[in-house]
């Protein structure tokens, strides 16, 4: 049996082209792309999954690592993987800015910790958001929603496609999404503390000699604590809605012309 490179192109093909959008989805996309996983292992999950993938492409253009054609579709398959990993990454953000929002008004804003999911220091509350909104998404199975959308990506954005100049625009639109709904999310805990600085502001109106400053830092902190508690507690609904709200976004993504 004689094989020739035509074939051996095409096999590398089946499993290098999944292999490169899935390695984009992993390196940035939380969950997928922390940093507290190791490289080697993210790899060897990309190259997993594209194993996974590979007999359910329908057309697979062969890889040629000589070709100029192979580096410009492979860097084409990394901007396709790191789209879909943005857009996950932007619906996690809108908690951490939940939270960020939530410290400031509590007066945590000097209390930040460091992020290993994105190397970057952040608020505690913004963290604590931040665990709980990826413990919801992986109770909700979000993580295989995500790699089932990926493998979607290959019937609406096949392997040949131009880039992707109207995908790009709409997920950097959604960055707005991303800002308005976290202070959303964060609304309740903000007029609470609103409501309580007004108050301690009334308090030292009525009464001067009572130390304000030595009462209102720890009860805001504390009335803050009972209002994310209060939000947490009720979070599971609006979580679901957000989580649907992703779906339709990436769903649209994927549906939108390229090449343009």
């Amino acid at each position: 049996m004689i094989i020739t490179f035509t074939e051996i192109t095409q096999w590398l093909g089946l499993i290098w082209w999944p292999f490169v959008r899935l390695t984009g989805l992993f390196l940035i996309a939380p969950f997928f792309g922390d940093k507290a996983i190791p490289m080697r292992v993210k790899i060897l999950f990309a190259f997993i999954f594209s194993l996974l993938l590979a007999p359910m492409i329908d057309t697979v253009p062969p890889f040629n690592p000589f070709s100029i054609e192979a580096i410009i579709f492979t860097i084409y398959q990394l901007i396709f993987g790191f789209l879909i990993g943005f857009a996950v990454m932007i619906f996690f953000t809108i908690f951490s800015i939940a939270g960020q929002a939530i410290s400031m008004q509590m007066g945590l804003a000097m209390a930040i910790m460091n992020d290993p999911a994105n190397g970057v220091s952040i608020a505690i509350i913004g963290r604590i958001m931040f665990i709980t909104a990826m413990l919801l998404f992986l109770s909700i199975d979000g993580h295989l929603i995500v790699l089932l959308q990926l493998k979607n990506s290959f019937t609406h954005w096949p392997l040949d496609s131009m880039f992707p100049f109207t995908s790009i625009d709409y997920v950097l639109k959604m960055v707005s999404w991303m800002f308005a709904t976290g202070l959303l999310v964060a609304a309740p805990a903000i007029v609470v503390m609103l409501l309580s600085n007004i108050t301690f502001g009334l308090m030292n109106k009525a009464a001067p000699a009572l130390n304000v400053f030595a009462l209102g830092f720890p009860m805001t902190m504390l009335l803050g604590l009972f209002a994310m508690m209060a939000s947490l507690t009720g979070i599971g609904d609006h979580y679901f809605e957000l989580a649907l709200e992703l779906n339709r976004h990436l769903n649209y993504i994927l549906r939108l012309p390229n090449g343009g």
